[in-house]
């Protein structure tokens, strides 16, 4: 086996049938890879199902959920969901909230997108309290509970859960009361600095160490070796993720013009494909394409900037998850 210098981790979506996701699971820990991470996006599969289907066919591998929301599940089914995948996978599961979108949230499923800061803090609040075997009785701004306990003790009361957000406040918080952040695919590499300070502040506000707080990252990466071809065929993609973030301190991080990206965003939110043009600049800012040297030098800036986990998320639309594992294997091993 070559060895993962990198701490090179895998990331896919929930379009896949449970065979193939299962087999994904099964080829990144059998390459070395350090976790899989299941991404929970709407209206595709349960992530939480084929975490533990992935979970019970494989042995060393952590698995990943990221994200799940606070507003499809109650807090207290999510304690319980986690408490029994960390059992199932024999303490490997991490978990990821985050508020998710309007778009989905209040458009789409009709469930309104209301204080969504407020409704992750307080549901990992409330999680985190669950898991550790505490009876909590809890009156929030969003949530009111009490008196609720598990009646299932958890493999591992310290499970760790992170926190998939990207604003400068729930950059903070997730400072304050996660054990790490899931950052979204589709993050440049300025804006670890970004979200390194905020993170520090909130732990700073909390008495914790910042160093305990883990970074993660999805990459979505596609290489050839002809580099141009590879940035060629990530512009639909990266397209869509100028549309998922608009203008923002992400984008903006990357030198990227407001009055670009939000016209990529009122595509999104539409619901239409973007037929906006989509250059060089922006698919290097938010995506990793090239040839296999310069995405191996942009992995390893990733990791000097302060990043602990970065996972290669699928580059759909460019090639398969199993030609991108292939391509981990082959290019980003040693």
């Amino acid at each position: 086996m070559k060895t993962n210098t990198l701490h090179l981790g895998f990331g896919f979506s929930g379009v896949h049938h449970a065979e193939k996701t299962i087999a994904l699971a099964k080829k990144a820990e059998e390459i070395g890879l350090e976790s899989v991470w299941i991404a929970e996006d709407y209206f595709q599969g349960g992530a939480f199902s084929i975490a533990s289907a992935c979970a019970v066919h494989t042995q060393t591998i952590q698995i990943g959920i990221g994200v799940i929301n606070p507003y499809t599940r109650h807090p207290a089914l999510i304690a319980m969901e986690a408490v029994s995948l960390d059992e199932i996978s024999g303490g490997r599961a991490v978990i990821a909230m985050g508020a998710s979108n309007k778009r989905w949230m209040e458009l789409q499923a009709g469930i309104p997108y209301a204080k969504p800061l407020t409704a992750v803090r307080e549901c990992t609040q409330i999680m985190k309290g669950l898991i550790r075997g505490e009876e909590v009785r809890f009156q929030g701004n969003y949530f009111q509970t009490g008196p609720v306990k598990l009646e299932n003790a958890a493999l591992r009361p310290n499970q760790p859960i992170f926190l998939g957000v990207k604003g400068d406040k729930a950059l903070v918080a997730a400072g304050e009361i996660a054990d790490g952040v899931l950052l979204s695919a589709g993050s440049p590499l300025a804006y670890i600095s970004y979200v390194r300070e905020r993170l520090a502040i909130g732990a700073n506000n909390a008495g914790r160490n910042p160093e305990d707080i883990k970074i993660a990252v999805y990459l979505p990466t596609y290489i050839r070796e002809r580099g141009q071809e590879a940035l060629d065929a990530m512009r639909p993609l990266t397209a869509r993720y100028l549309g998922l973030h608009g203008a923002n301190a992400l984008t903006l991080s990357a030198g990227l013009r407001a009055e670009e990206t939000e016209l990529f965003r009122e595509a999104f939110l539409r619901g239409e494909t973007p037929s906006l043009p989509v250059n060089d600049q922006m698919v290097d800012a938010l995506v990793v394409a090239g040839d296999p040297g310069h995405c191996r030098r942009r992995i390893q800036e990733y990791r000097d900037a302060g990043v602990d986990m970065p996972i290669i998320f699928e580059a759909a639309g460019a090639c398969s998850p199993e030609e991108s594992l292939e391509m981990i294997e082959t290019c980003l091993m040693d």
